[in-house]
């Protein structure tokens, strides 16, 4: 049954039909974040069939942990969804999302939105031990000044700083290969337990890192429309798994933008197997996979502290920024 809720009328919210989030609104919410990536060049990645298939979000209740308003015709006007690991192993942090389509920007929505959002998120968070610290987090592209604005005027601030960077496949790749001793595997399926496993040791020690548990792998890694396995690079050191390549090409988005872009998803060595070379093997292996599958570009994130020194590899092997991205909190009791 759907919900109306009462919105004072000076903030002209009342011509909106407010309710959660249901399975058949997916191919609206792709149109809206079609328009929403029009509007502000984010670059948007997610297809049709992984937005259906994350519909099923372990972190987030679509039914209690979303809240979305349509116009008379159907079409998405605003949306909101709160997430938060049920297992946390650290700091409890409730991930706050939400979109304004562009043709409804302006009249209030972002505020009563947030409103919603914030407190579901302290809400959630109030369902969870409180032994250890609690936050609120979202993230924005850092040239969206009206959004960096309403985040701070909430009492948000920026934690960490984070990088889009990109590498032009035209320009030559290093003779990088797997140091001795070490083989680089294409993915397989049985390679794929021992690989969520040294993703997740390769991550610990990074800066809020959340371990992948096999849902999460089967949803948002190897499941994805867009995952190449056959573009994927595991090393090995016997039957150890020492570090992992997992890379995507995501045919619909290169369409859209004109562009033919592969992307590095995940690139993490196991402490015991750094500093010998083993990621820029997997790293140069890609480019190489990339070019010889027809892609102009490399693409790839990075936490601008990464504890592993990153950045400089990247930077390194003629990876550049082309976006940057801010991390903002504000505590959650």
């Amino acid at each position: 049954m759907t919900t109306h809720i009462m919105i004072p009328n000076e903030l002209h919210l009342g011509d909106y039909t407010w309710r959660p989030y249901r399975r058949e609104d997916v191919p609206a919410l792709y149109q809206m974040m079609l328009a929403v990536d029009r509007a502000d060049n984010r670059d948007m990645f997610l297809t049709l069939q992984d937005m259906q298939t994350q519909y099923d979000d372990p972190w987030s209740n679509a039914e209690t942990d979303s809240l979305f308003a349509f116009t008379a015709d159907g079409q998405v006007a605003a949306m909101a969804r709160v997430f938060l690991n049920p297992e946390p192993q650290g700091e409890r942090r409730a991930f706050l999302w939400d979109e304004i389509h562009p043709d409804h920007r302006g009249n209030g929505l972002e505020n009563f939105v947030f409103d919603w959002m914030e407190a579901r998120g302290r809400a959630k968070l109030n369902e969870m031990p409180s032994n250890l610290p609690r936050v609120l987090r979202s993230n924005v592209q850092d040239d969206l000044c009206e959004r960096i604005t309403l985040l701070e005027w909430r009492g948000f601030r920026p934690v960490r700083y984070f990088y889009r960077m990109c590498r032009d496949l035209g320009q030559p790749i290093p003779e990088e290969y797997a140091p001795e001793g070490i083989v680089l595997r294409t993915f397989s399926p049985e390679l794929g337990a021992r690989a969520r496993q040294a993703l997740n040791e390769a991550f610990a020690d990074h800066w809020s890192f959340e371990p992948v548990s096999e849902e999460d792998w089967q949803m948002f890694f190897v499941g994805r429309s867009d995952f190449r396995p056959d573009l994927t690079s595991i090393a090995m050191e016997g039957d150890e798994v020492a570090g992992v390549c997992l890379n995507v090409v995501n045919r619909e988005t290169n369409e859209r933008q004109g562009r033919r872009e592969g992307w590095i998803q995940d690139l993490g060595v196991r402490r015991g197997w750094r500093k010998r070379g083993v990621a820029s093997a997997l790293l140069c292996a890609s480019m190489r996979a990339f070019k010889a599958e027809g892609l102009d570009y490399a693409m790839l994130g990075v936490d601008t502290e990464n504890p592993t020194g990153a950045l400089r590899l990247y930077e390194r092997l003629g990876f550049i920024p082309v976006k940057r991205f801010i991390n903002f909190e504000k505590p959650g009791d």
